[in-house]
């Protein structure tokens, strides 16, 4: 979780004006940052649950000095803020991720590289990530929510009871309907539409919940494509969220563009 290989990552300066909405100085917390530079002195093949939720618990208010360039492009294709603890006794200028997210994180769709080198990265976080912290002041949620954890393709059973709506902004909000309507556009979907879905868990305990885009093999050139489409949204969205792609026809006029 929250770990991919940057050893060959590319480097891919970005301009993005969003970067220079922030005027005012971060000021990050320097105990957490002491913290952390005791903790990346760890291994890689001796941190455990316990050092991964210490480092994190730490990660988001503590002080990082930015990489040259700023936002690199991961082996998976996607935008990464390169952060880096500071040097001892060297000034920098400073970069918090809690403050960061608002000013231009999320509205730009990066994720955050956290010390990346040749020989590792001690963290990586995908929107989705920073978008969980936004919403739930958490980075990853661990406990039960409504959503099933359903991935995959969705057909309604005949007779079966389901409520329909649109996500609210504290589920998908509207710079992240934005992003994932781009990138949907970008692989030849026409009108990426999405609503939110309710129905009773198959256990028969309560009400589930899924996020479900238009989307199905016959809008791309082979289900091969689909499928990588499918697992790319991953990416915006926070890790316990469940989404589905579903024929429009299915559900009458509940859908609407993203």
């Amino acid at each position: 979780m929250g770990k991919i290989d940057f050893l060959n990552k590319k480097e891919q300066p970005q301009s993005d004006n969003s970067l220079e909405k922030n005027t005012e100085p971060y000021i990050g917390d320097l105990n957490k940052t002491d913290i952390l530079f005791k903790l990346v002195q760890t291994p890689q093949t001796e941190r455990d649950e316990k050092w991964q939720q210490t480092f994190l618990d730490n990660i988001g208010q503590a002080s990082f000095r930015c990489g040259d360039p700023q936002v690199i492009t991961g082996p998976d294709g996607f935008p990464y803020f390169q952060l880096f603890l500071p040097e001892p006794n060297k000034s920098f200028q400073c970069f918090v991720i809690d403050k960061m997210k608002d000013d231009f994180l999320l509205t730009s769709g990066f994720g955050v590289a956290i010390n990346p080198t040749q020989q590792g990265v001690d963290w990586v976080l995908s929107y989705g990530d920073i978008l969980n912290l936004r919403l739930n002041n958490t980075f990853y949620t661990n406990t039960e929510t409504a959503f099933s954890k359903e991935t995959n393709d969705e057909t309604i059973a005949e007779n079966e009871e389901v409520m329909i709506g649109q996500p609210s902004e504290t589920i998908l909000p509207k710079q992240t309907r934005q992003l994932i309507d781009k990138f949907l556009k970008s692989r030849g979907v026409e009108t990426p539409k999405v609503l939110l879905m309710m129905r009773h868990r198959k256990n028969g305990n309560g009400v589930s919940q899924e996020i479900v885009f238009n989307l199905t093999p016959k809008n791309f050139k082979d289900e091969s494509t689909y499928r990588s489409v499918m697992q790319t949204v991953s990416w915006y969205l926070p890790r316990h969220y469940s989404y589905v792609g579903m024929d429009e026809e299915n559900l009458g006029d509940g859908f609407m563009p993203l």
